[in-house]
């Protein structure tokens, strides 16, 4: 019991940093204490997202743990059809984000070649015009569906399934401050994580 709650806390503690370090008040005390750094500012926070998950991840790997629920026989239909449609949500979204700048590399191509700016601007195109959030969309059906469940994984799953929740929520207030009404009209006539 101890150890899934050491993998409760690790998870909701890297969903807090993550979301944390996103944040406009963490951008502005970033630009003001180390402006040097604010072009490279997304690159950093997706290489330590990375490799900190990662490191997490590992170690929830190498915990014993007890298998709850495989997904034997005609239940692999229904995990193979929501990995699927995870693997359509995170491909559709690929199409219509601007990648390099969500990795933070258009930024620094921008700085390095002088010149300003580099983030993505508000757009529609693709999927996005059907639904907000195809990535969080995929990771839902990820994390639902993507390995036998054992108990030290359902608790991560669940803490990182209500984060992405949550955090949608998050993104939508951040989104609508950086495009006001934009955003706003965007929300009421486009699903969250499903076309309607």
């Amino acid at each position: 019991m101890q150890t899934l709650l050491f993998v409760g806390l690790a998870a909701t503690l890297w969903s807090f940093l993550h979301s944390l370090l996103i944040t406009h008040a963490w951008q502005r005390w970033q630009k003001r204490v180390f402006p040097t750094l604010e072009p490279f500012s997304r690159l950093i926070y997706v290489v330590y997202s990375t490799i900190s998950l990662g490191a997490i991840s590992y170690w929830w790997q190498t915990l014993p743990q007890t298998l709850l629920w495989n997904w034997d026989g005609p239940w692999q239909v229904l995990r193979w059809t929501g990995i699927l449609i995870a693997l359509v949500f995170f491909t559709l979204g690929a199409r219509s984000y601007d990648n390099r700048a969500f990795l933070g590399l258009r930024q620094v191509v921008n700085h390095m070649g002088g010149k300003v700016g580099g983030e993505p601007g508000f757009s529609r195109r693709g999927v996005l015009g059907k639904v907000r959030h195809p990535w969080y969309t995929g990771t839902i059906f990820f994390f639902i569906f993507c390995l036998p469940v054992t108990d030290v994984n359902l608790v991560w799953r669940l803490v990182f399934i209500v984060y992405t929740l949550i955090g949608t929520e998050l993104e939508a207030r951040k989104l609508g401050v950086e495009w006001g009404d934009k955003y706003e009209e965007y929300r009421r006539e486009v699903g969250r994580f499903f076309p309607w």
